[in-house]
Formats: C-alpha cells, sequence, structure tokens
C-alpha cells in the first residue's frame, strides 16, 4: 500500500485529538452560581485580613528573636498560618516573656486562629447554597438571605451526595461574613496597638 493510499484510508478516521480540544470542560460551577459580589468583597477582606496578621507575626517574631522581619520571612515562607503562629508561641515561651503579656498576646492570637478555617475555605473550597431551615414567617416581613457553604468534596460519577462529617457543617451568610471582618479588624487593632503601648514592636 502506497503512502497516499494510507493516508487516504486515514481521512475518514473521525480526529479524536481534534475532537477532544474542541469539546468543552466539565467544570462544577456551582460555586459561581450562589456567591454575589458581596460575598467575594467580604472574601477578600478577610484574606487581607490574614495577610496583615501575619506580617504583624512576623515582626513580633523578629523583634523578640533579635532579627528583623524579612529574615523571619525567609525563614518561616514554607510554614502556614498555623505554624507561624505556633513558632511565635513558642518563642514566646522561650525568650520568658512575663506571663500578663504572654496571656494577652496569645488571646489575641485566638481570634485570628478561630476563623482559619473560614479563611482556608475561602482560599480552597468550592461554594454551594447551603440549605439552611428558617422559621416560618410572611415573605413580606422577613426574607433572609440563603447562607453559602464550603464544598468540602465532589459528589460521585453515579450522583450521589458528598457526606459530610459534622465539622464540616458550617454554612455562613452576608452577615456572618461581615462579623467575621469586624472581629477579625478590631482585634488586629487592639493587638498592634498593644504591642507598640508596651514597646514590643517599634512606636508608629
Amino acid at each position: 500500500m502506497s503512502a497516499r493510499e494510507a493516508k487516504s484510508d486515514h481521512s475518514d478516521r473521525p480526529d479524536e485529538t481534534r475532537n477532544v480540544a474542541k469539546e468543552p470542560l466539565k467544570m462544577n460551577s456551582t460555586g459561581e452560581d450562589c456567591l454575589t459580589e458581596k460575598h467575594l468583597q467580604l472574601f477578600g477582606a478577610i484574606i487581607r485580613w490574614f495577610a496583615r496578621y501575619e506580617l504583624l507575626m512576623l515582626e513580633l517574631t523578629a523583634a523578640v528573636a533579635g532579627s528583623n522581619a524579612s529574615a523571619i520571612m525567609i525563614l518561616t515562607r514554607n510554614l502556614d498560618f498555623r505554624d507561624k503562629r505556633l513558632a511565635l508561641i513558642d518563642l514566646l515561651r522561650h525568650r520568658a516573656i512575663p506571663f500578663d503579656r504572654f496571656d494577652r498576646i496569645c488571646n489575641y492570637l485566638t481570634v485570628p486562629n478561630t476563623f482559619l478555617p473560614l479563611r482556608n475555605d475561602i482560599a480552597h473550597s468550592a461554594w454551594v447554597h447551603a440549605p439552611t431551615p428558617y422559621l416560618i414567617q410572611s415573605v413580606w416581613i422577613f426574607r433572609r438571605r440563603p447562607g453559602v457553604k464550603p464544598l468540602h468534596g465532589d459528589p460521585d460519577e453515579s450522583g450521589a451526595r458528598y457526606i459530610e462529617c459534622d465539622e464540616d457543617k458550617v454554612d455562613y451568610s452576608i452577615e456572618t461574613l461581615a462579623e467575621a471582618v469586624e472581629t477579625l479588624a478590631s482585634n488586629y487593632d487592639s493587638f498592634s496597638a498593644y504591642l507598640h503601648e508596651n514597646r514590643m514592636l517599634g512606636l508608629k
């Protein structure tokens, strides 16, 4: 068989590579449907506050260690937020910081640590509508916006629902997200002020 004939025999076959390339990717778009612009604004605010907390912890770690923030940032670049917090607490213990200051700092750091699961869900999870039960009340009197919740798994091909454990059953409304932003912000301001007032960081 000549090369021309062989080429002719293959010409009627579908170009599988071309068809696959043209076939649209099947993506789960559930998260895009339930998130509003306000959700995204609050998500961004939460991520930004965690970035500010992380920088403040690095500055405090550097001050306690007698180093600088750039060096500490390099040393801890592979640590996540929780590990950087624990490293700072261990350093404070090692430096024998007075108990009252140690307790105050730990209390301030408890707030972002409490919201860390939410921060991780924002960064790593898709989102779906939360089937939150509502009280029976006339629609014109009270209409609450439905909450959203992180999707911690994908349904299998058979369509079976992903079964969450108790600790995963968390949903968020616009109000609860706004409260999280406000709590993170006010706690950060108090934490930063406390560190400067006690000269644990440079004066503003």
